[in-house]
């Protein structure tokens, strides 16, 4: 047996034909996969040189370095490619599968072998089922066919491979649809309807807008207008006249610093401009009197950030900052003093300024994901704050007065570098929920269970925890208080 697999390989390796593409079985994959990668350059080392070097994690289209967008681009257009023969041929018209595909191409770009195989969950790709078997039957004949005329869109001078997974067929829809009373999703209904008066939310985003429709300003009651997610490159005043519009959702729209135009108005509640190619805060926005929740994040404010336009919005509850490349945080936040929600996540932030404790209203403060080394040693005087989230920063301590937040209810600080549950953690008495996973805590207070009120507390990732020397006395009476334990 072990011959024979050693001769397939042998056959595959050397011995095709001019021209011929090769579809690899299971069997054959797994013999000469290791073979190949020496034979075969990485598709990433051709368009993404630094691919290697890069920081792991999520980035948006925009944050991407040349190499990445080559990357991503390459990726949707084989998909793209792929799923327009599916269509062509009447193939998986009322399927979705999965396919991973191992493509290994001639320096013109034709491919040479092929490995695929089938899924039908994208998180568990099953390769062993009764669909997956009808699937290889209804399937195999046509893909093998397509990839032996299928041209690569790269060419150089050596042999090269390009893995992906990826959804075939008849594909989900990218749009986020609510349904129920009073509520339109489509372009269509919205010009047919004979009873505009009862709409009250119409959601147009990802249809490939380029302006703000005309049907829009036919209903009088609406209140909630989504068009997120389009190609429109500018707001017009007249939307802000619809005279009951409370929320608006413009984000991942290419508006740029010029393209939101508002009419003054004391209806709009919430205005979301995230993704929208903006550098600073638009003036414009004060023109929203009465608005309470104002999100900018996934936009570029490396340059700064202008807190001045906010100041006048003396009603703005909410503001989401979230992956907006920040590298300081303005000292005259703390003017924004009804302010009760702020996030911060995602940016490029090592301290944070003292005033922001003069946000006595605050409730929830979301600033995980940045180069914290400490917090602000006046945090404690924000008294009504209840969900602080801090994960995945450099903190080894809190601030001193940090047991003065009596109506915390929830706090993360995994992902950090604590050698120690912080004593000031322990006084908490309204504390609900404690992430301590993934930092170098060796062991856990015997004190722990004073914490009446706990009904969550997370120590994976720890020597602790890693190490099984957690007291299984100290688990049985946190257990007995109802205090779920991970670890």
């Amino acid at each position: 047996m072990h011959k024979s697999l050693l001769l397939i390989a042998f056959v595959f390796l050397t011995g095709i034909a001019a021209g011929q593409t090769v579809c690899l079985t299971q069997a054959q994959y797994e013999t000469t996969a290791k073979t190949l990668a020496k034979e075969y350059t990485l598709v990433d080392e051709i368009v993404d040189p630094g691919f290697r070097k890069r920081q792991p994690g999520f980035r948006t289209e925009d944050e991407m370095e040349p190499g990445e967008k080559k990357r991503l681009e390459l990726n949707n257009q084989f998909g793209r490619d792929l799923n327009q023969a599916l269509k062509q041929a009447n193939r998986l018209q009322d399927t979705t599968c999965y396919l991973v595909v191992s493509l290994y191409a001639n320096p013109d770009g034709s491919v040479n072998r092929v490995y695929y195989r089938y899924g039908f969950d994208i998180m568990r790709l099953r390769s062993d089922s009764i669909a997956n078997a009808r699937m290889k039957e209804r399937m195999d004949p046509f893909l093998c066919q397509w990839f032996s005329t299928y041209r690569f869109p790269i060419t150089g001078d050596k042999p090269y491979l390009f893995s992906t997974s990826l959804a075939i067929g008849k594909l989900p829809s990218k749009r986020k649809l609510r349904r129920g009373k009073g509520i339109m999703t489509t372009l269509a209904e919205a010009e047919k309807t004979t009873r505009p008066d009862t709409v009250k939310n119409l959601v147009l985003n990802t249809l490939e807008l380029k302006e703000v429709p005309e049907v829009i300003y036919r209903f009088p009651n609406l209140e909630v207008l989504d068009l997120s997610i389009n190609n429109i490159s500018e707001i017009p005043e007249r939307v802000f006249t619809i005279p009951k519009l409370s929320q608006l959702n413009v984000s991942s729209n290419p508006l740029g610093n010029a393209g939101l135009r508002v009419a003054r108005n004391k209806h709009l509640k919430m205005l979301n401009i995230q993704s929208t190619k903006i550098t600073a805060i638009p003036q414009t926005v004060t023109k929203n009197r009465r608005l309470e929740s104002l999100w900018v994040g996934l936009n570029d404010f490396s340059a700064g950030l202008n807190t001045a336009p906010l100041r006048r919005m003396r009603r703005l509850k909410d503001l989401n900052l979230y992956r907006a490349r920040l590298n300081e945080l303005p000292g005259a936040i703390s003017r924004l003093k009804r302010l009760e929600v702020l996030d911060l996540y995602y940016n490029n932030l090592r301290v944070l300024p003292e005033r922001l404790c003069r946000l006595k209203r605050l409730q929830q403060l979301a600033i995980s994901n940045n180069k914290l080394n400490e917090l602000p040693q006046n945090l404690g005087r924000m008294r009504k704050l209840q969900v602080l989230y801090t994960h995945h920063n450099f903190l080894g301590n809190l601030p001193a007065n940090f047991e003065k937040l009596y109506y915390l209810r929830i706090l993360g600080i995994s992902h950090n570098v604590f050698a120690t549950v912080p004593e000031s953690v322990l006084k908490l008495p309204n504390l609900e929920e404690l992430d301590l996973s993934h930092n170098r805590l060796t062991d856990l207070p015997t004190n722990l269970p004073q914490l009446n009120t706990l009904k969550k507390l997370y120590v994976r990732g720890n020597p602790v925890s890693e190490e099984k020397t957690v007291s299984t006395i100290l688990i049985k009476q946190l257990e007995s208080n109802k205090t779920e334990v991970f670890y």
